[in-house]
């Protein structure tokens, strides 16, 4: 069996994705230099061009194609580059010092600060292990309702976990249960472990927690109209499981997997081990099954409290969860250094982007360029074209970076055309999250590949088959929910 391989806290949170590979045979610091040099070159070449527009709108469009292409080449560490915009947008004097480092201290960043707290609280005490040992041993050696075991560990933990976290949770347990399928072991391994990557992707847009993608979205949107975790909920949890049921019945046919009975008593034994809920851990659902009914009832309990409606804030109650776990002793700061920090720079890089864009109007040239190109489709239409934008270019950037440059333009373009701009920055923000093609589409892909279980061809068609009728499912839900206002 092959080594599995546990990226770094970078390559946790964003993998590097560029479309060089067939320039590989340059000298890697050669490559460097060009990939670092090309970006600010179109950065002062369209900065300095004669261009027919406001002077900070230009500037903005040329900071937005430079970031793009620092993210796109991925030659150095995209929170490197999410430092810099900032400092790019008080040197061209868009915004200043304060302006550009706000958005660094949104409220949905100290969500996603509270909630990866509680997912390592979770970690730390093995409930995620308790959860899946406990699923995957319910399935009683039936193949299918193992992967639906699995898919079902993985979506559940993903909600509230990183979608890495919960991969690399879950390999040594999809890679034992399918060690007793025989010499069909390797087959049924990658099958599982290609369920369970689409899984979390799917899991995860359950809730605002579930990703920075729908993190940045959320922000974006509550920007512009009334937005809560709630609102979110609604939505993301039907989808997720649509897409779920997707992958149920589309993968066995994709990966023409062998029928078969499997021998879970390893499975049990570690189920068994774990024993009885200890103390800890029954603390630690207390608090969080506290904070997810303040997540969804916040506003009506300080309103019939006559407590500050502000504690009512996602954010707020994330940080209040996580001190709680802290103060138990659920976890401890040790335990929290293991949080990708780095995701927060790049959170707040895209919403001050978004901001710059927005206030120069270069959201809103965008916007029309497309609106003109999409003004006379109905909305159906206008969400698929924004879609697939969204499915092409999550292939080369991270979810995150996408959904930082997209959503933006995809509210402009949605008041360019009098639409509700829900229609268009779910569509961006949920597609953006569903990379599945290649095994660089995302960091559990990338994880779930080490194993060597399955073959770039077998990963290809699979995400195909699966992602393209999820892009279009994400795309009418979206459609249905909010034009019947259920969303």
């Amino acid at each position: 069996m092959a080594p599995v391989h546990y990226p770094s806290p970078e390559e946790e949170t964003y993998p590097k994705k560029h479309f060089f590979h067939l320039l590989d045979r340059i000298p890697p610091k050669r490559l460097t230099l060009l990939s670092i040099t090309i970006p600010f070159l179109f950065l002062f070449g369209i900065a300095l061009a004669p261009l027919d527009m406001d002077s900070s709108m230009k500037y903005a469009l040329a900071i937005l194609v430079c970031v793009s292409m620092l993210w796109t080449f991925g030659m150095i560490p995209l929170a490197v580059t999410a430092l810099l915009v900032p400092v790019l947008l008080t040197a061209f004097g868009i915004f200043s010092p304060i302006e550009a480092l706000a958005p660094f201290a949104d409220p949905v960043v100290f969500l996603l600060v509270g909630g990866l707290i509680i997912a390592e609280t979770f970690r730390r005490n093995g409930m995620d292990k308790r959860l899946s040992y406990f699923l995957v041993t319910a399935a009683k050696g039936d193949l299918r309702k193992t992967l639906v075991a699995l898919m079902i560990s993985a979506a559940m933990l993903s909600m509230w976990i990183s979608n890495t976290a919960t991969v690399a949770l879950l390999i040594p347990v999809a890679l034992s249960v399918a060690s007793h399928s025989g010499e069909n072991r390797v087959k049924v391994a990658g099958f599982f472990l290609i369920g369970i990557s689409m899984a979390t992707a799917f899991g995860s847009l359950s809730t605002i927690v579930g990703s920075p993608t729908n993190a940045i979205t959320s922000a974006l949107l509550s920007k512009e109209i009334s937005w809560t975790f709630l609102d979110w909920l609604v939505i993301g949890l039907p989808i997720a499981l649509a897409c779920l049921a997707l992958v149920y019945f589309i993968l066995p046919f994709a990966m023409r997997v062998p029928k078969g009975k499997l021998d879970t008593k390893e499975v049990s034994e570690r189920l068994n081990t774990l024993g009885p809920l200890k103390a800890k851990e029954k603390q630690v659902l207390i608090i969080f099954a506290a904070t997810i009914i303040l997540w969804v009832f916040g506003s009506e309990i300080a309103s019939a409290t006559g407590l500050p409606g502000g504690l009512a804030n996602a954010g707020i109650i994330a940080l209040l969860s996580a001190v709680a776990m802290f103060l138990v002793g659920a976890v401890g700061w040790d335990d929290a250094k293991n949080i990708a920090w780095d995701v927060f720079l790049i959170i707040g890089a895209g919403l001050a982007l978004g901001e710059a864009l927005e206030a120069t109007g270069a959201a809103q040239f965008l916007a029309q360029a497309l609106a003109s190109f999409t003004g006379g489709y109905a909305i159906i239409l206008t969400m698929l074209v924004f879609a697939l934008m969204s499915f092409v270019l999550t292939t080369f950037l991270s979810n995150t970076a996408t959904a930082a440059l997209l959503v933006p333009i995809a509210i402009s373009t949605s008041a360019a055309l009098g639409m509700d701009p829900k229609y268009l920055a779910l569509t961006v923000g949920m597609v953006a999250s569903i990379s599945l093609v290649t095994p660089v589409g995302t960091p559990p892909v990338t994880l779930a590949y080490s194993t060597n279980t399955f073959t770039r061809t077998e990963l290809a068609k699979a995400g195909l088959a699966i992602g393209l009728p999820a892009m279009v499912l994400i795309t009418f839900m979206i459609w249905a929910f909010v034009s019947l206002g259920l969303a």
